[in-house]
């Protein structure tokens, strides 16, 4: 007679999949936005950015220690996303100017950068919570290069300009300005690739016009 024998049957042991601590974090910071910018900075909730980002509120709070902090990493997050860098070794004048401006204008005009300015715009007038954040955390890299650029012009003689941090403001207005201000109050909108161009090659050479010392407009490239 056969024999049969009754074997337990094993029992699945579940497998953990480790997470790389980065990945959470950014998919943290992204879900963080979406939530920021649908919600506003004050309306938000961790919980609801715990739900948006798939992860428990504890688990958030070992990721981060406050909404400020968080919203903190955001704005650090997309600066490290944006590497400006422009050429400015043997290059004329002008080339280098357009670069670092139509670089300026497509961060700033961008939709998310958009929606967070207006985020921060809203903040203004609830405390100055996020405003305060800005001022702390970011680096502002387009106009810290045109700032840079301009006062290396004005040391060997290119340019006579005397102060660049106000120069960089009114480049900054005559090209970008009154379109940045227009977007954000939702009154107009992005201008097209060819026309920022134009725009920003006609302010610069406004603008080398009334600073130019050493500088030779016979020598200039336009694009």
């Amino acid at each position: 007679m056969p024999i049969c024998s009754a074997v337990a049957p094993r029992r699945a042991t579940a497998r953990r999949v480790r997470i790389d601590p980065r990945a959470r974090r950014d998919a943290l910071i992204a879900a963080a936005e979406r939530v920021f910018v649908q919600q506003g900075y004050h309306a938000a909730t961790m919980d609801q950015i715990a739900a948006a980002a798939g992860i428990s509120k504890r688990t958030l709070y070992q990721l981060v220690s406050s909404k400020e902090q968080l919203f903190t990493d955001l704005l650090a997050r997309r600066q490290q996303a944006f590497d400006f860098q422009v050429e400015t070794e043997n290059r004329p004048i002008e080339d280098v100017l357009f670069d670092l401006l139509i670089g300026w204008a497509g961060h700033i005009l961008s939709a998310k950068a958009i929606a967070l300015t207006r985020l921060i715009m809203v903040d203004y007038l609830h405390g100055k919570t996020l405003s305060r954040i800005l001022n702390r955390e970011s680096a502002k890299p387009c106009r810290d290069a045109l700032i840079a650029y301009l006062a290396e012009c004005h040391a060997s003689g290119r340019l006579t300009i005397h102060d660049p941090d106000e120069i960089a403001n009114m480049l900054y207005g005559m090209t970008i300005g009154n379109i940045h201000v227009k977007i954000l109050l939702g009154i107009g909108k992005a201008p097209s690739k060819a026309d920022l161009r134009q725009r920003v090659h006609a302010a610069v050479a406004l603008f080398l016009r009334g600073t130019a010392s050493a500088y030779s407009p016979d020598n200039s490239r336009r694009r």
